[in-house]
């Protein structure tokens, strides 16, 4: 296909563009918000606010579209964005350990990302309608790349991990998106004849933001559908990827056809209700995966199409503007950042049950189809790659790799004889500098050879801590089977790895529970071939210092669960000093602190690199022989790890 007015010569650079800066721009997007939280709010001290109102001022850049192309040019500007998606990308992999560096990078990528729509769409818009389809097959295919990559690094993305293989991997797909836009480039005429759309087209393009968000908070989360679903991490790919290829294939149905508001008011609605229940079972979680992204794509499909219609004569007289494109990319991003900080601000502020956003935002997505389908009733004839079939096998073998190389550890019988424990607050997987370091993690972890290990703040797939599954991720690099208890969402809370094997394991709630950020503790007995099995309660309660008395009511349902059990640890970052009163009530039900049995003075475990207090515990019962306890040294996280060798009297 070589007509006037067409890029399709070569349709997969066309693709290529838009699904790689979608890639690239994700990418900064889920190291952008870590940064903001840790490097500015825990190590610089910025308040929630200033940090929103940064994030605000990040994204609201998109707003400079216009004015930038009059400035300095479109061709210059789309030219500037792409390679700024790209070189920020790659400079990120390529320099080391440099969070706050990260950062500038980050915002530096994400105004590039959020500048590139309305250019690049007013640049397509001349052209024939062809490549408006190639253009929304890119974005669903750069969703899909997305989810590949995560699920081949385990959710945790490569872009925070060093390597000459994870440099070359980033070197390449810049150097492909610099390929693709070559070509892209050198087939675009001169800048004069780009066009802007009309508002009512432009704005249904607003939706891009709500959009988005579903996409980094849910269907392209492979760290939270795991934990929500049940399922392991191979699991998740594929019926992630069979998602997005299924909305590819809808994407093509929908172009070919006319009108559709009917058909998005009904699916939509459907979605809507879905997600009010995507947690309830792993069927519903994968039909919700799967049915929600046929209908995003197709709603994606219509938008884009749609900014392609009008008055050829009408369109002309907007040839040098991009004036609407860049109000509706500019409401698309602000809204992005709203239902963000919204979203995570839920657990932290007296506000609403963060999980009516989700709903609203696949409400607005569904409201700018039905924008978007009453106008776009012209169809397009379909546009066919040859070489589809390839990269449908290049995905089916990936995700056949990953199921062989998971490997699903087993528990080993114990020698008989003292443990080892270790009690760790992970921070989420980030160290005190803001870096999101999880073979640090790994390694403190494994540098006291704990037979059993007792975990806090572990993050499965926030969006504000990175974006990982830190439970599967550990799982696989440690060896060792766990128990997980969710207390935030399904995908926030407390682990318990252990070598030896897990005879019983509960998951309670902590009182009260009116806190925005819930509470609780795992039960577990664990074999360690004596007379009776090792009890093990790993717990982390309420953090804030004017806490007190919540606390004591957390010790108060602790210990009634308890309940003179013999040979029992209770372990965790309890957020309180030694003579606060609620830990005074385990010494008084007979438990001894493991930390002031050895001796060691002062005992602090926070913060890590400037030790301060102790909040971290090992607290056993009379029956219980507790040795060689250490507070580890690492800075991997904020807390410092505490290690004991225990056993049977």
């Amino acid at each position: 296909m070589n007509t006037k007015n067409n890029l399709l010569t070569n349709p997969w650079a066309v693709v290529g563009l838009p699904a790689l800066t979608i890639l690239l721009g994700v990418q900064l997007l889920r190291a952008l918000f870590p940064l903001l939280l840790y490097v500015l709010g825990d190590r610089m001290g910025w308040t929630a606010v200033a940090i929103g109102a940064l994030a605000l001022i990040v994204f609201t850049s998109s707003f400079l579209a216009e004015f930038l192309r009059r400035f300095i040019g479109a061709r210059v500007l789309l030219l500037v964005t792409v390679l700024g998606v790209g070189i920020t990308r790659l400079a990120l992999q390529l320099w080391p350990n440099a969070p706050l560096a990260y950062l500038i990078l980050c915002i530096v990528g994400a105004i590039c990302f959020v500048l590139f729509f309305p250019v690049y769409l007013a640049a397509l818009r001349p052209h024939a309608r062809q490549n408006m389809v190639t253009f929304a097959y890119g974005l669903q295919i750069g969703f899909i790349l997305v989810a590949l990559l995560n699920g081949l690094y385990n959710s945790y993305e490569f872009n925070w991990q060093s390597g000459w293989l994870n440099g070359l991997l980033a070197i390449v797909l810049v150097l492909l998106q610099m390929g693709s836009l070559a070509f892209v480039m050198n087939k675009l005429p001169p800048a004069a004849a780009d066009q802007d759309a009309p508002f009512r087209q432009a704005l249904p393009w607003g939706m891009f933001g709500p959009f988005l968000f579903l996409q980094l908070l849910f269907f392209l989360n492979l760290a939270q559908l795991s934990a929500i679903g049940g399922w392991q991490l191979p699991l998740t790919m594929a019926l992630a990827l069979l998602a997005g290829a299924v909305g590819l294939v809808v994407m093509g149905y929908i172009a070919t056809r006319g009108r559709h508001a009917a058909l998005v008011l009904v699916t939509g609605l459907v979605v809507v209700a879905l997600a009010w229940f995507a947690d309830s079972s792993p069927v519903v979680t994968a039909v919700y995966l799967i049915f929600g992204q046929m209908v995003l794509a197709a709603i994606l499909m219509l938008v884009v199409l749609n900014i392609r219609g009008g008055d050829p004569e009408a369109a002309s007289r907007r040839a040098h503007t991009i004036r609407n494109l860049t109000i509706a990319d500019g409401i698309g991003w602000i809204l992005f950042v709203i239902f963000i900080f919204l979203y995570y601000a839920g657990y932290t502020l007296p506000l609403f049950p963060n999980t009516v956003l989700p709903p609203i935002a696949i409400l607005l997505v569904v409201l700018a189809g039905l924008a978007a389908s009453r106008a776009a009733a012209e169809p397009t004839p379909p546009v066919v790659f040859r070489s589809s079939l390839i990269v449908l096998l290049v995905l089916l073998a990936a995700v056949v790799f990953k199921w062989l190389t998971w490997q699903t550890p087993t528990a080993v019988p114990a020698p008989g004889g003292p443990v080892r424990v270790l009690v760790y607050n992970l921070h989420n997987g980030v160290n005190p500098w803001g870096q999101l370091d999880l073979e640090a993690i790994a390694q403190t972890i494994e540098s006291e050879n704990p037979d059993v290990v007792a975990l806090q703040e572990v993050s499965r797939g926030w969006i504000v801590n990175g974006s990982a599954d830190m439970l599967q991720w550990l799982e696989q690099r440690l060896g060792m089977p766990y128990v997980w208890g969710a207390t935030a969402s399904g995908n926030w809370g407390n682990a318990v790895f252990s070598r030896y094997p897990i005879l019983t394991s509960e998951v309670h709630a902590l009182p009260p529970d009116d806190l925005l950020l819930h509470r609780g503790f795992i039960f577990t007995e664990i074999d360690i071939n004596e007379s009776e099995p090792l009890r093990l309660i790993n717990t982390h309660y309420h953090h804030l210092d004017d806490g007190s008395a919540i606390r004591v009511e957390q010790t108060e349902a602790l210990l009634g669960f308890w309940n003179g059990r013999a040979h029992t640890l209770i372990m965790g970052d309890l957020n309180a000093t030694p003579t606060t009163p609620e830990m005074q009530m385990f010494r008084d039900a007979g438990f001894t602190d493991a930390i002031d049995a050895a001796g060691i003075v002062p005992g602090y475990t926070y913060s890590s690199t400037e030790p301060n207090r102790r909040l971290d515990y090992i607290w056993y019962t009379a029956d219980v022989d507790a040795s060689d306890v250490v507070i580890n040294p690492s800075t991997a996280s904020d807390h410092l790890g505490v290690a004991a060798t225990v056993g049977n009297r």
